[in-house]
């Protein structure tokens, strides 16, 4: 989350006026503006002015006896003040978004290091460092790293120094040194600089320009430096602080549970809906005509890696990555013996790595390890489609349930030699989660929650991507009776197990986990698809309404998960007669 910009101007106006205020004192030679953020559920104060603009918890540094004026500018999420308590200074709380509070003091005469915190959120992390003169800052130590992907890992890579060149080098500092990290994303992906025992949690970088933070390495021991992005820690992209002899004189406790009930107070709210958000619900007749009785040749796929926000629900937006713009991405489809060259694209303004690993092909990873794609890149694999069936693809950067969960998955049918039986319509359905902080139903713009993610616990489930897409007018699938259609349905998940079913309808056939040069399964009336596992239905339509698509977990059609084959004709009394009566649940 970025809640500085939303205030960056109000903030500078502020200090502009702060400084034009009359005062009976010393005039005031140095300013401070600070306010208060949320960051994996700890609390901290963020520079927004001058040498401190974006550091977390900075250290004020002033000269003794120098007239100084700290603001603190609330940004949200609770009841924020400063204390500085050596000099028995108190500000007013502020309870409001966009309230300011304010402290104009002298600075000791002598050298001094003072603690500041936010009385209400010390404990969770809200406090730094006021330093007079040399106080007791013994140096200060600065390092540049810049993040990068080397051979599908993700690193930090030195820059300059002694660590010019080194993979996650070891940095080093005498306690009570004042540690300066300068973050650059060379390759434009998001990345970040975790270090917990110091509560330093950066801001998110990813530009060449990048971000700095600065802390005081205040015990001896070897600690943790890490991207706290998902995945990226896993990927490789962590390093060590060694402070002193490396070895630790304390045992500090942590307050892990407290941090975690405050994160989820504090994350039920959304901000505005994104009025520009796109519908990425992907149309479930949208499909390339059948291959037919063509023979084997060099087929081209381009596909693109793309960030948007879209609408998850009505009045409800979320940030989607996507394959083409839509979830699930384009139904692919060639045949057996094909020869394919797949082009991947990232969008220059994506803020992640993307990949694509196509259970369709036989090779390393699926072609996830030759087609990791910084922002602005492209890669290419070929492959030959060997085996006949209905494969998901997904993003496979690390984390890949992240990646997936976001709405990088799609589907690849590998048509056997003279194509497949026609059949008068085919639709295109896959299943999916979508993890959010907020409760379903919640409007505006909601934000994925990662925790969630990995205890498998959504807030919503989906048919293509959205909630009740398919259900929509936009959306929702068409027949008329006497025609027979055919379902092409995965699960991207990345989770759940789906138990497909059409309410009122039996499945004629069922080409069951999308095998589909076995015999199908016949008269069945749900089926079970794992997730990264598809199914093809066909069924042939006799009576005219509403058939309801649902995964018959029911619950889940609470969290959004339900689809409508709308059917048209002449009615049928032989086969079912009955006054259709409305709240059915149908």
């Amino acid at each position: 989350m970025n809640i500085l910009k939303k205030f960056l101007s109000v903030m500078l106006i502020l200090v502009v006026l702060s400084a034009c205020a009359p005062t009976d004192e010393l005039p005031v030679s140095k300013e401070f503006v600070l306010t208060s953020d949320l960051r994996d559920g700890q609390f901290v104060f963020v520079g927004v002015n001058g040498d401190i603009n974006g550091v977390v918890n900075p250290s004020l540094r002033v000269s003794p006896g120098e007239r100084i004026s700290v603001m603190l500018v609330n940004s949200g999420w609770g009841n924020h003040n400063i204390v500085f308590p050596d000099l028995k200074l108190e500000s007013t709380t502020i309870k409001k978004q966009g309230e300011t509070t304010s402290l104009t003091f002298t600075a000791p005469s002598g050298d001094a290091s003072l603690e500041y915190y936010d009385a209400n959120f010390k404990q969770l992390g809200m406090r730094g460092i006021l330093v007079v003169g040399k106080g007791e800052v013994a140096s200060v130590v600065e390092y540049t790293l810049d993040a990068k992907m080397v051979n599908g890992k993700m690193l930090f890579i030195g820059v300059g120094g002694d660590i010019n060149g080194q993979e996650n080098p070891n940095l080093t500092a005498n306690p009570g040194d004042l540690v300066r990290i300068h973050l650059t994303s060379s390759e434009g992906i998001l990345h970040n600089f975790y270090l917990d025992e110091f509560n330093v949690k950066s801001a998110d970088a990813s530009t060449a320009e990048g971000i700095t933070v600065e802390f005081v390495a205040g015990e001896e021991g070897t600690f943790t430096y890490y991207c706290a992005v998902p995945g990226h820690k896993q990927l490789g992209m962590f390093g060590k602080l060694i402070v002193g002899s490396g070895v630790s004189t304390s045992t500090a406790s942590t307050s892990e549970g407290t941090v975690q009930t405050s994160a989820q107070t504090f994350a039920e709210s959304a901000g505005p809906a994104d009025e520009n958000a796109v519908d990425i619900s992907h149309d479930p007749t949208d499909i390339p005509a059948p291959i037919g009785a063509r023979e084997a040749q060099h087929v081209m796929i381009e596909l693109e890696t793309v960030e948007l926000t879209g609408v998850l629900a009505d009045g409800t937006t979320y940030k989607y990555w996507t394959f083409n713009r839509t979830v699930p991405g384009p139904f692919l489809r060639v045949r057996v013996g094909d020869t394919v060259e797949l082009r991947l694209k990232n969008l220059p303004d994506s803020l992640m790595a993307h990949s694509i690993d196509l259970h369709a092909v036989t090779g390393p990873g699926g072609g996830a390890v030759a087609t990791q794609t910084t922002p602005g890149g492209e890669t290419v694999i070929t492959f030959k489609a060997l085996n006949v069936g209905l494969f998901v693809y997904h993003c496979a950067t690390p984390m890949v349930a992240h990646h997936m969960a976001n709405g990088m998955y799609g589907l690849i049918l590998v048509e056997p030699e003279g194509g497949l039986p026609p059949v008068d319509r085919e639709f295109y359905v896959m299943q999916g989660e979508v993890y959010t902080a907020q409760k379903f139903g919640t409007t505006g713009a909601t934000t994925e929650d990662v925790d969630r993610l990995l205890d498998e616990n959504p807030e919503y489930f989906v048919f293509n991507g959205a909630s009740l897409a398919l259900a929509s007018e936009e959306h929702m699938l068409h027949a008329k009776v006497g025609e027979t259609v055919r379902i092409f349905f995965g699960v991207g998940g990345p989770n759940f197990t789906s138990s497909f079913h059409v309410i009122g309808e039996i499945f004629d056939r069922v080409y069951n986990l999308a095998s589909l040069t076995s015999a199908p399964l016949t008269d069945v009336q749900t089926t079970l698809v794992p997730p990264g596992g598809a199914t093809m239905v066909e069924f042939k339509l006799e009576v005219p309404g509403n058939y309801t698509l649902v995964d018959h977990a029911l619950s889940r059609a609470e969290h959004g998960l339900a689809g409508i084959l709308s059917v048209e004709g002449d009615a049928n009394p032989e086969i079912f007669d009955g006054e259709i009566t409305p709240g059915s649940g149908h």
